[in-house]
C-alpha cells in the first residue's frame, strides 16, 4: 500500500510536470477550457471526476473543489487530476471499446481491477443491473444497448467507461465486463484507469445505497 509520502512524492512529481506543459494547450487536450487569470500569470481550469467538479489553479497546479466543501480533496484526488490532466494528448474517441486486458501493462494491475471494480460492482448490481441505471445518469451516464444491461459513464471528459451486465442463467454465473474506449492510454497511466474505475464503483454502489 502507498504511503502519505509515496502520494506526495508522487504530488510534487506531477505539479512538476504541469509547470512544464502550455496550461491553456493541455486543457484542450484534456477537453476543458483554461481561463487565464485577470493579471496575466496563471489561471486556472475545471476538471470534472465523476460528475465532481475540481479547479486546477495557478501555476503550480494547486487543485481544488470548485466548491467549498470545507476541506482539500485528498492527495490521490490531486494525482489522478493532475495525471489526466497532463497525460491527454488530445487523441479523439475511437469509438471502439476494449477491456482492460487490452490496456498496455493490464496484466501487471488485473488482480487489483478485478478485486477492486468489478467484484463490487458485480457483487452489488449483478442480480438487478437496471438499479444502476439512476447512479449512473447522476454521474451523467447514460444507457447502452449491450449485453443483458449496460451504461456508459464519462468518469473524466474523455475517458468513458462502460459497464456491460450479463444475468445469471442456467449456464453462467452473472457476469460484467468494463469496457474503455481504445484511446484509454492516451488520458490516462494503466494504475490510474484502475484508480478511476475503482472510484467510479465506490460511488455508483454508495449511490445506489442511498436511493
Amino acid at each position: 500500500m502507498p504511503t502519505t509520502e509515496d502520494f506526495e512524492i508522487a504530488l510534487a512529481i506531477a505539479c512538476k510536470d504541469f509547470g512544464q506543459r502550455d496550461p491553456s494547450l493541455q486543457a484542450e487536450k484534456a477537453g476543458v477550457a483554461w481561463k487565464p487569470a485577470s493579471g496575466g500569470e496563471g489561471g486556472r481550469a475545471e476538471v470534472p471526476f465523476l460528475a465532481t467538479p475540481y479547479l486546477i489553479r495557478g501555476s503550480a497546479g494547486e487543485v481544488s473543489y470548485e466548491e467549498d466543501q470545507g476541506k482539500e480533496p485528498a492527495l490521490w484526488e490531486k494525482i489522478l487530476i493532475l495525471h489526466y490532466f497532463g497525460t491527454a494528448d488530445g487523441t479523439a474517441m475511437a469509438k471502439d471499446h476494449i477491456s482492460f486486458k487490452e490496456v498496455r501493462e493490464a496484466m501487471l494491475y488485473l488482480p487489483n481491477f478485478e478485486k477492486r471494480a468489478v467484484a463490487p460492482l458485480l457483487g452489488r448490481f449483478g442480480a438487478n443491473p437496471e438499479q444502476i441505471l439512476e447512479p449512473a445518469q447522476d454521474l451523467g451516464g447514460w444507457k447502452e444497448d449491450m449485453g443483458d444491461f449496460a451504461v456508459t459513464i464519462p468518469v473524466f471528459p474523455r475517458v468513458p467507461v462502460t459497464l456491460v451486465f450479463w444475468k445469471q442463467d442456467e449456464e453462467f454465473e452473472a457476469r460484467l465486463t468494463i469496457l474503455f474506449d481504445r484511446t484509454v492510454i492516451r488520458y490516462l497511466p494503466t494504475e490510474d484507469i484502475v484508480l478511476s474505475t475503482q472510484m467510479m464503483a465506490y460511488r455508483l454502489i454508495g449511490m445506489a445505497g442511498r436511493s
